[in-house]
């Protein structure tokens, strides 16, 4: 049966932060980057409020992407 995740109607299934480095000028300071990770079976579709998540997320300077598999989630963090 269908489970619900995520923070609200539309976010992603995964949610949380990757630690960088930033810019020269503030070296050795960490950032925390937003990202989200919607989780999807290989013929799966992300819905309206699915990709509005999704594009703001991105448009805000977080990770957010598709994973249909633990390699398409470990590909999205790492980029």
């Amino acid at each position: 049966r269908p489970v619900q995740f995520g923070l609200a109607k539309g976010s992603a299934d995964i949610v949380g932060w990757k630690t960088v480095e930033v810019t020269p000028d503030m070296v050795g300071q960490k950032l925390a980057v937003f990202a989200s990770i919607e989780v999807k079976t290989p013929n799966g579709r992300l819905t309206g409020p699915q990709q509005n998540w999704m594009h703001t997320v991105q448009t805000a300077g977080g990770i957010a992407g598709v994973a249909r598999s633990p390699e398409d989630a470990l590909q999205i963090i790492s980029a």
